[in-house]
């Protein structure tokens, strides 16, 4: 008896880690849509879809053992945001805060795959499956990562750094002075 409470309590981790896929897939999705360069937009729109495909996997791996899915409580509610929100993420456009948020949802929900892979308790078709998933949430992870260094603004920042870091002070009227000029 124990050991099928066992397997039910993993089944809820499993049900809650679906509420958390859906979550990742609708804060990449609303990322996407506040991205201000064309690359941004496809890679978070690409990340969207890879965590809905994940939810859709474990959800079918639920639907298959009669239980019901969570997903309704998360209800994709979020993925029609108010114009004011969607106003208040374009004005206050921060990639790398986007990009964050996004990832460290994913580390949150590589915690959770962890742990059910860890006590294993569950089917070993259903581990195989959060296996996949953890290792391709690692490696989008990294690729997230990447994604603020490829901006266009952020690569002119840090070139107006290095070149500030190699020029004599300016003066205080601002102007870069030409030192062949002087």
């Amino acid at each position: 008896m124990n050991g099928m409470k066992q397997k039910y309590a993993d089944f809820d981790k499993l049900n809650r880690l679906l509420v958390a896929c859906f979550e990742a897939e609708k804060l990449y999705y609303n990322a996407a849509q506040d991205a201000q360069t064309t690359s941004l937009k496809r890679f978070l729109n690409y990340m969207a879809v890879e965590r809905n495909r994940m939810s859709h996997d474990i959800s079918n791996e639920l639907h298959a053992r009669d239980i019901e899915p969570l997903k309704q409580e998360s209800d994709k509610g979020n993925l029609d945001r108010t114009w004011e929100e969607i106003k208040d993420a374009l004005e206050h456009f921060d990639a790398q805060a986007l990009i964050d948020s996004c990832i460290s949802r994913d580390r949150n929900n590589i915690k959770r795959y962890d742990e059910l892979l860890e006590r294993r308790e569950l089917p070993d078709g259903i581990l195989e499956i959060l296996e996949k998933h953890k290792f391709q949430l690692q490696w989008y992870v990294k690729q997230a990562a990447q994604q603020t260094k490829k901006s266009p603004f952020k690569e002119l920042e840090t070139e107006n750094v290095e070149k500030k870091e190699n020029k004599p002070k300016e003066p205080d009227g601002g102007k870069v002075i030409n030192l062949k000029a002087i």
